[in-house]
């Protein structure tokens, strides 16, 4: 797997830059983000720039993500807009990963391109053996996406999230076998390739 930026079928994997921070406070303000990540979501401009700050200097130190966060921007390959990011955070003794796509440019199969190339590269780039990702398990949209994304179902549980106790499903992507990988590779390929992308138009910019 290469180093940064990644280029998918559709997507653009790369660091944050600070000059984003108005686009990522917008992102962040959406309805459905505000209702399922109310973390993520920005008071101000001052604040998103300094989160945005704080991140990007997360590159340098700790630099991993059983460590401190390490979040990655997700840009429409096509046009540059930002669609989103994907980013890895440590979880007690793992990696969780969480992601947003923005609304506009949901429903194109971007959540699971951006998720699929995002855990490959995390795995190989720190030596990830699997990834977890929480979800609120009436979360339908959201499982859908992992699951798209090769992340398996392990169990649900009751649990603090977000702020508040909530039923929470967990799912986790294994790092594939070396057997395993070029069907794997081939699978999510057909699966990109069927997007229609001149149904999705790109509105978040």
């Amino acid at each position: 797997m290469s180093s940064l930026p990644i280029d998918t079928h559709s997507l653009r994997l790369r660091h944050l830059v600070v000059e984003e921070a108005a686009q990522m406070m917008a992102l962040n303000g959406e309805p459905s983000t505000r209702r399922w990540l109310p973390s993520h979501v920005y008071a101000d401009m001052a604040v998103a720039t300094a989160r945005m700050r704080y991140l990007i200097d997360c590159y340098a130190s700790p630099g991993d993500p059983r460590l401190g966060p390490f979040v990655l921007a997700v840009e429409h390959l096509g046009s540059g807009a930002l669609l989103g990011h994907v980013g890895f955070s440590p979880f007690d003794d793992d990696v969780e990963v969480s992601y947003a796509i923005a609304e506009g440019s949901r429903r194109c199969g971007y959540g699971s391109e951006a998720l699929s190339s995002a855990c490959e590269w995390a795995a190989e780039h720190f030596n990830l053996p699997g990834i977890l990702a929480l979800t609120e398990a009436e979360n339908t949209p959201s499982r859908r996406t992992l699951e798209r994304a090769a992340f398996v179902h392990d169990d649900d549980t009751l649990m603090r999230f977000q702020g508040s106790p909530q039923l929470v499903s967990r799912y986790w992507w294994r790092r594939p076998t070396e057997s395993a990988r070029p069907g794997a590779a081939d699978s999510a390929k057909s699966a990109t390739v069927l997007v229609d992308l001149a149904n999705c138009p790109v509105r978040f910019r």
